[in-house]
């Protein structure tokens, strides 16, 4: 059975809750971050180009400023945004949604 991280929680940070209980429910980080990324595409039936990177595909990701594999709470340390290989400003949103 493929288990995805789902997005119903009604708070931003949703997603980052749901991951801690599923490490608390005994998945190891590395599923959990499977669960989030490829088998979530993988639901959604959203083509080959969405949930993993490789060389040559359009690229949405996150950098952390730590490992979510040594402490799954890390998935909250973020340093970056990508979406398809170009940075997000993300003090530019930030200030936009203070107004």
């Amino acid at each position: 059975m493929k288990i995805v991280v789902g997005t119903d929680g009604g708070v931003p940070y949703a997603a980052h809750l749901e991951m801690e209980d599923m490490v608390k429910a005994g998945m190891t980080p590395m599923q959990v971050l499977t669960s989030a990324t490829r088998n979530g595409a993988a639901l959604l039936k959203i083509d080959g180009e969405t949930g993993t990177i490789a060389n040559g595909k359009s690229a949405d990701f996150v950098v952390l400023d730590a490992n979510p594999l040594d402490d799954i709470h890390n998935t909250r340390k973020i340093n970056a945004v990508y979406l398809r290989g170009a940075a997000v400003d993300r003090a530019a949103i930030k200030a936009a949604a203070a107004h």
